[in-house]
């Protein structure tokens, strides 16, 4: 005998699991791709901040003889002399920025923390931004608000999420910090000192002198090639002593970094990881050192 359907209809529970798990396997296919795609677009606005700071650079050189905007760190308000003892240190961020974590005034003295005021590119990036300093010799206090209100985003790496900054050799014992290194030292990209082995043994002020000198007339490297600022993850696998050497980057890549060179462009590009391995310092796609100064 045939029976009258009710007119009802629904889903059998086979059919409810055989939707559940064809929308859990979507989700499992679409979140990695959503993933890249957000690591592609925070790539995208890293590259487009140094060539934002980059362009700042070369306005800065215009106006200074065409120097770089590096500089020792003196003590403020004091008259930058070798001989007047107010040289307190150098660092890798005082190029441009905003302030310090306040950790990094009780850090070495306070000789590497660098008001924004004092940074010299900041001018160049952020001419009508009003930024606190207090009246040198006076020293930004440790609490100051103004280290975490004040921010500079063109300086900020929006993937990154680690320091490295804090370590004392980073090349042998990476350690982090769970600041960023902009929250920790005011910006993601530090300036390329590496060829600072080339040239310390003329003494701080003179090695500083030189390199900036050698940046300044280009006469014997290629501005192309030559890196002036760089990630964090290219001082430690560049520095890094051993050639097997492996760092996961804000990116999820291995040994790669995002880079400024000289001529005006920027780069995400693989490192070389082993200091005194042959091309780790300077290859044909970008050179830390000068050249004609190998160590």
């Amino acid at each position: 005998m045939r029976t009258r359907s009710s007119g009802q209809t629904g889903f059998t529970l086979i059919e409810l699991l055989v939707v559940i798990a064809i929308i859990a396997l979507l989700v499992g296919i679409l979140l990695p791709a959503l993933g890249n795609a957000r690591l592609a677009g925070w790539r995208a606005v890293s590259l487009s901040n140094i060539r934002q700071i980059t362009v700042a650079a070369h306005s800065y050189r215009d106006d200074n003889k065409q120097y770089m905007p590096l500089t020792l760190t003196y003590q403020r308000g004091s008259t930058p002399s070798s001989t007047s003892g107010a040289l307190v240190g150098w660092a890798t961020w005082q190029y441009g920025g905003k302030n310090n974590h306040g950790d990094w005034a009780s850090i070495a003295g306070g000789g590497w923390d660098v008001e924004a005021a004092d940074r010299p590119l900041n001018p160049y990036l952020y001419p009508t931004l009003d930024i606190y300093a207090p009246p040198a010799p006076l020293r930004l206090p440790a609490q100051d608000p103004s280290r975490q209100s004040l921010r500079m985003d063109v300086f900020k790496d929006p993937a990154e999420r680690v320091s490295y900054e804090r370590s004392n050799d980073v090349r042998v014992n990476p350690t982090q910090s769970p600041l960023s290194a902009y929250d920790d030292v005011g910006t993601s990209y530090m300036f390329n000192i590496k060829w600072w082995d080339q040239v310390y043994s003329l003494g701080t002020v003179k090695a500083f002198a030189l390199g900036c000198d050698r940046m300044r007339l280009a006469d014997t490297f290629v501005p192309s090639r030559f890196v002036w600022l760089n990630d964090q993850f290219a001082d430690i696998v560049v520095n890094n002593y051993s050639p097997s050497f492996k760092l996961k980057n804000s990116y999820k890549d291995i040994n790669k970094s995002v880079m400024g060179f000289l001529d005006g462009h920027a780069n995400y590009l693989a490192v070389k990881p082993g200091w005194n391995e042959p091309g780790a310092l300077s290859n044909s796609d970008y050179t830390f050192i000068f050249d004609d100064l190998r160590r």
